[in-house]
Order: C-alpha cells, then sequence, then structure tokens
C-alpha cells in the first residue's frame, strides 16, 4: 500500500468510519462524560472523591484492558468481528440504566450510584477491548496522510449535531423538561440509540485480512517484547514519558463542572449550555487539527493542542475576575467547555496517529495496546484531584495550579520527539 494508491474499499470504509466516529461523538454528546455525568452525579448527593473516581474510571477501564486484547489479537488477520462482538454488551448497558432511573425515581440513591458505577465500567472496558482492534482496521483502511481529514470529518458532523443536542439537553435539565430523574433517564436512552447507530455503521465496514504474528504469545513471551519496545524505540519511550507528564491535567478534568456548580453557584441546567459550546471548540478544533496533521504531522497537532489544554484550567480559576457579572459568568465559564474540548479533538491526530504512524504493522496492536494501559494507569491522577479537594476542603486554586504546571513542563519535552511521517 503507498499514500498515492488507497487500499481497496477506501471510500466505502472512509465513509463508514465517518459514520461511527460521528455517532459515537453524538451518542457521548448526549451521556455528557464531563457535563451531564457529573451533574448527575452531583444531583444524587455524591461526594467529589466519588465524581473524581468515576472520570478515573472511565479512562482507567478504557485504557487498561487494551494490553489483553493486543495479545489476543496477535495471530488475527481480520480485526472487525473484535470490534463488534465486546461492543454490543458494553452499549447496552446504558439502556439497562435508563430504564432503571425512569422505572425506579433513581431511589435508593445509593444503588443507582452502584449501577451507575457498573455501567461506566462496563461499557468503557468494553469499548477498550473493541478500540484496539478499530485503531488497527483504522490504519489498514485509511492511509497516514488521509486519517485527519476522517477525523475532521467525523468531528464536524458529531460536533454540528451535538452543539444541537447541547441545546436539548439545557432544555432537558431546565424547568421545562421532564422533572428529575427522568431527565437524566430520557438522556442516557438517546445516547444508547446513538451508540447503536455507531455499531450499525462499523459492521458495514469491509476489511482484508492484514499481517500478523505465527501464533499468540503467551504472557511469559508477551511481556520481555512489550519491555524490548520501551527499551530500543528510544523515539517511542520519549513520546510515554513527555505523554505521562501531560496526563497532570486529568487531575483537573472530572471538576470542571462541579466547580460551575458549587463554587460559582451556577444552575445545572448550564451543562447543556457548556456542551453545545463544547462542540463549538471541537468544529473548530477538528478543522485546525485535521488541517496540521495533514499538512505538517501529527507532532505539531500534539505541541498545539497542549496549548490549548494548558488555557482550560487557567481560564476556570479567572473565571469570577473575568466575568464578574452574573449573567456574563454563566456563559463566560463556557470558555473553560471550549478549550477543553478543542484539545480533546487533538487526541486522535495527534497523540494516536503518533503511534499509529510509528509502530509497524506486524507490532501495532502491541504498540497501541501498551501505549494505553500506560496511559490508563496515569488516569489514576483523576481520582488523586477528587483527594485533593477532599483534604484541602475543596481547594480548586490548588488542584487547577498542579494541573498547569504539569502540562506546561510537558510542551518543551515535544521539541525532543521525532515526527514519525519524516522518520526513516
Amino acid at each position: 500500500m503507498t499514500e498515492n494508491k488507497p487500499p481497496a474499499h477506501y471510500k466505502r470504509n472512509f465513509w463508514i468510519l465517518v459514520a461511527d466516529f460521528a455517532f459515537f461523538g453524538i451518542g457521548l454528546t448526549f451521556i455528557g462524560p464531563g457535563t451531564v455525568i457529573p451533574s448527575f452525579l452531583n444531583e444524587l448527593g455524591t461526594p467529589p472523591f466519588v465524581i473524581g473516581l468515576m472520570s478515573t474510571l472511565q479512562s482507567a477501564c478504557w485504557f487498561l484492558p487494551q494490553l489483553f486484547a493486543a495479545r489476543y489479537l496477535a495471530d488475527k488477520p481480520y480485526k472487525k468481528p473484535h470490534i463488534l462482538w465486546p461492543s454490543i454488551p458494553g452499549r447496552s448497558l446504558f439502556l439497562i440504566l435508563a430504564l432503571t432511573i425512569w422505572l425506579t425515581g433513581a431511589r435508593p440513591s445509593w444503588l443507582i450510584v452502584v449501577l451507575f458505577t457498573f455501567t461506566i465500567v462496563g461499557f468503557w472496558i468494553a469499548d477498550g477491548l473493541a478500540s484496539v482492534p478499530w485503531f488497527d482496521f483504522l490504519s489498514k483502511t485509511i492511509p497516514a496522510n488521509r486519517r485527519g481529514r476522517l477525523t475532521g470529518v467525523g468531528q464536524i458532523i458529531s460536533g454540528s449535531t451535538g452543539f444541537l443536542v447541547g441545546y436539548f439537553v439545557e432544555w432537558m435539565l431546565g424547568q421545562n423538561g421532564f422533572a428529575f430523574p427522568n431527565n437524566y433517564a430520557a438522556l442516557f436512552f438517546l445516547g444508547f440509540v446513538m451508540l447503536a447507530f455507531s455499531f450499525v455503521a462499523i459492521a458495514l465496514g469491509v476489511e482484508e485480512g492484514g499481517q500478523v504474528t505465527r501464533k499468540v504469545p503467551s504472557w511469559k513471551e508477551f511481556f520481555p517484547q512489550l519491555w524490548r519496545v520501551l527499551r530500543t524505540d528510544h523515539a517511542y519511550r520519549r513520546y510515554i514519558i513527555t505523554r505521562q507528564v501531560y496526563g497532570l491535567g486529568a487531575l483537573a478534568s472530572p471538576f470542571y463542572m462541579v466547580f460551575a456548580l458549587n463554587q460559582l453557584g451556577l444552575p445545572s441546567k448550564v451543562a447543556g449550555r457548556y456542551t453545545s459550546i463544547g462542540v463549538i471548540g471541537s468544529i473548530l478544533a477538528a478543522l485546525l487539527f485535521a488541517w496540521i496533521s495533514e499538512r505538517f504531522g501529527s507532532k505539531r497537532v500534539i505541541q498545539i493542542g497542549i496549548g490549548v489544554t494548558l488555557l482550560a484550567p487557567t481560564v476556570a480559576l479567572l473565571s469570577p475576575l473575568l466575568f464578574p457579572n452574573p449573567t456574563w459568568l454563566a456563559w463566560g465559564y463556557g470558555l473553560v467547555f471550549l478549550l477543553f474540548n478543542a484539545s480533546m479533538s487533538s487526541m486522535m491526530p495527534g497523540w494516536m496517529n503518533y503511534v499509529l504512524e510509528h509502530a509497524p504493522e506486524t507490532e501495532r496492536p502491541n504498540y497501541v495496546g501498551l501505549t494505553n494501559t500506560i496511559n490508563g494507569v496515569s488516569m489514576i491522577l483523576s481520582a488523586v484531584g477528587g483527594v485533593i479537594l477532599q483534604w484541602t476542603n475543596n481547594n480548586y486554586a490548588l488542584l487547577f495550579g498542579i494541573a498547569i504546571v504539569g502540562m506546561a513542563l510537558s510542551l518543551p519535552m515535544t521539541l525532543a520527539l521525532p515526527e514519525p511521517r519524516h522518520a526513516p
């Protein structure tokens, strides 16, 4: 395969992946990992530590299983079946959650929190297992110099729709929407519907067999293979270290919404407004990062993405000074979510595409699994953020300050990273 000659079924798979990417993004807009979920837990009276732990579970449960998936896929030339099977039970959990909340009135609240935790863990573990073959399917079917436009188009479609969804969420959580907790049950159900459409889209993809190793290695053989990658691949090792330092930003990310509700006194319905504002950030950033990725490569996307991410906790801290009027504050604080969502748009064309371009084809699942498992370990920082708030009597200035310093340190570290597209 060359960049001048796209692989077989390129056009079909391009639009299949765009649809999958877009519907998945729309589904997460209804579910709202950074807005709706913290708001729902806050309504149930959940303490900040548990809210931070929930964010940790969302990330860690997606990242950590990928090492197991990478080993399992070593001798599998076809990856699509292994995208589909974990997705069926994982995505169905949101349907069960929505029906349970609707039928029980979210009572008792402790039981709903337990069920919610089970849903989050199950969904993200299933999606984590499916993500390794998904990335391999993407790499086989879409050339590196065209992945930027794919993620860009997918984010624009999901973002444009998500902008409208955000205002629907604001209406649903406001006085004119369903009463609590049916408003959240409806949102989780609609999220499930969009995730189901995403599943149908990827099921329609066409895959050809790829290169594989001869057999699935035993764990005794597999771990030395991973260690060899870390020990001998110096560029990859620098990438991993940089990514973990950047991950200090995870300290703050679960608490932007909680800070708005409990410290700034904003109403819970702003979760919908901030969802729409965040979508604007995603759309604008998707256009920018898609162009940068194709024109300059994934390294430049990473650098600009770090700079954008740095601004989110900075604006959160300064928002009471920047927007002294309560009405201005309710709208101006949305800049935090605009910046945060914009930075998230750098993950696929930046951090993830760096690994896909750098890794040899036969070892790509190992690289993806190892990268995301290490990232999952670092995601414990989200729970640490909750501990910091608990021990310091909700000192958000300290929490956001630590996140800012960590991300600032990662920016000069990117200078030592080679651009994989230009490497021999």
